[in-house]
């Protein structure tokens, strides 16, 4: 049997704002048509923050077969949904998922508001294996990434342990008052490592050294970024020129 196609490792550097959205759209469209020609149903994880917002409200604009998405969560705070540090709120606002046609779709948020985080995990990787099936790959079709200024990725921040978790699909992260960081829910690193595609948006010149030491060799736990290099399937940074530069 002969091997499939390399992965993609690709860096596109927008002109400005307007471009930046209208490339990661353009991205998440075409995975998501994918996946629903090849597989019936396109599954997608969701990133909070500011970044990917305005690709979000011009991915809502598509004419695409939303009735066929299934939305997810990379990772939420502890709050509650109708919360303004939620990402979830953020990302239903920015999608409009509460409103046709996006509505059509099914939308699994984490519970971010339960007492029990620990609990909320393992029900949420309970649902990943309910919509995924229990032996294969938790492989969304397209999961949208950013980078903190320490090098986090999702709700995996340094010195924490979290990223070398191997056995779980979902993981409650405590709180870290002494940083200013509530807990939180997120996916771990081996279903981040699984995707088909991953869109990572970074913007600003902040940016800059954060892009190279996610790109350098180096203790995970120290930049958890540099999870990207493993990533299964394609990987696309979408980036601003203050960014690339």
């Amino acid at each position: 049997m002969s091997a499939g196609p390399a992965p993609r490792r690709e860096t596109i550097v927008a002109e400005d704002d307007v471009e930046l959205a209208a490339f990661g759209a353009e991205l998440l469209g075409r995975a998501i048509m994918d996946a629903v020609g090849a597989r019936g149903v396109a599954r997608v994880a969701l990133s909070g923050g500011t970044t990917p917002g305005a690709t979000y409200r011009r991915l809502a604009d598509f004419a695409l077969p939303w009735d066929r998405v299934e939305w997810f969560w990379v990772d939420e705070r502890a709050v509650p949904p109708d919360h303004p540090r939620s990402n979830f709120r953020q990302a239903q606002a920015d999608l409009g998922l509460d409103k046709a046609p996006l509505n059509t779709g099914k939308v699994h948020r984490m519970r971010g508001e339960a007492a029990d985080l620990a609990a909320a995990a393992s029900e949420y990787e309970r649902l990943l294996r309910e919509r995924f099936g229990v032996a294969g790959a938790v492989a969304f079709d397209a999961i949208t990434l950013g980078m903190g200024d320490d090098g986090h990725t999702a709700s995996l921040f340094p010195g924490m342990g979290t990223v070398a978790v191997s056995d779980r699909l979902v993981l409650a992260v405590a709180e870290q008052s002494d940083k200013g960081l509530e807990a939180r829910l997120t996916l771990s690193a081996p279903v981040i490592c699984e995707a088909r595609l991953a869109l990572v948006m970074a913007k600003g010149p902040k940016k800059r050294e954060v892009i190279v030491a996610a790109l350098s060799p180096g203790p995970e736990d120290l930049v958890p970024s540099r999870l990207f290099q493993r990533i299964r399937g394609d990987v696309i940074w979408l980036v601003d020129q203050a960014a690339a530069a």
